[in-house]
């Protein structure tokens, strides 16, 4: 079973299997939210078997030191976005679009800094943290990014792709992306996956099926982004 957890600007799930594992946390203010969502769903922090990032920007990683302390479980973090969390910073936020330029200012802020419990490079199994399911590097947004591939054929794929906030079940490049070939080859191969359903780090879920919005039907080129705004 998968729960979003809608924060002040990004989205956090948790993961209910065997064992409860927490996906992101939030932008710095958004510890209440998680809280309450926890103990909605009868899980306190210390029975959290992962908090696991899907990258190491502020509005993912910004209560991920609080939540180590409270809780006593270790923190996950592609080892590419190491930095960022040991200086509670963004580091860069390339923006792909006129509407990333207006909203930088008010989403790049600092966050507590804390050493990741564990660093990864490579694709591993959530069977031990029970759940079924796997970590799946996908960089591009940050070169740490990662998403999270449950068997039952739904994803939580980060900042690889948002949600529309204007539009349900439809997906939108992301406002900022620091390496946008790198970033299309994830889409790529999220998209053999064979998804049912994507939950990105911002607005609305959409079906697997709007990852092929990005391909071409020969090569497997990347399509141009709708300039749609939202």
């Amino acid at each position: 079973m998968l729960v979003r957890i809608k924060g002040a600007i990004s989205n956090c799930y948790l993961l209910l299997g065997n064992r409860p594992v927490l996906v992101d946390t939030g932008a710095p203010g958004d510890l209440p939210r998680i809280l309450a969502a926890l103990k909605a769903n009868q899980v306190e922090p210390a029975q959290l078997a992962l908090i696991l990032l899907t990258h190491g920007h502020s509005d993912h990683a910004g209560n991920a030191a609080e939540l180590q302390r409270r809780s006593g479980r270790p923190v996950a973090l592609h080892a590419n976005d190491a930095a960022l969390a040991r200086l509670g910073e963004n580091g860069v936020l390339a923006v792909q679009s006129e509407l990333g330029r207006l909203v930088r200012p008010f989403l790049d802020e600092p966050f507590p800094a804390f050493e990741p419990d564990i660093l990864f490079r490579e694709s591993f199994s959530l069977e031990p943290y029970g759940v079924r399911g796997h970590v799946l590097p996908t960089p591009g947004h940050t070169l740490g990014s990662v998403s999270v591939v449950l068997d039952a054929g739904e994803a939580v794929i980060g900042d690889v792709l948002r949600g529309s906030m204007a539009w349900p079940n439809r997906a939108r490049p992301h406002f900022f992306c620091n390496d946008p070939d790198l970033n299309t080859r994830s889409i790529v191969r999220l998209a053999r996956v064979g998804l049912l359903r994507c939950h990105p780090g911002h607005f609305g879920s959409f079906p697997g099926s709007q990852l092929g919005r990005f391909l071409s039907t020969g090569g497997g080129e990347i399509l141009e982004f709708s300039g749609e705004a939202v």
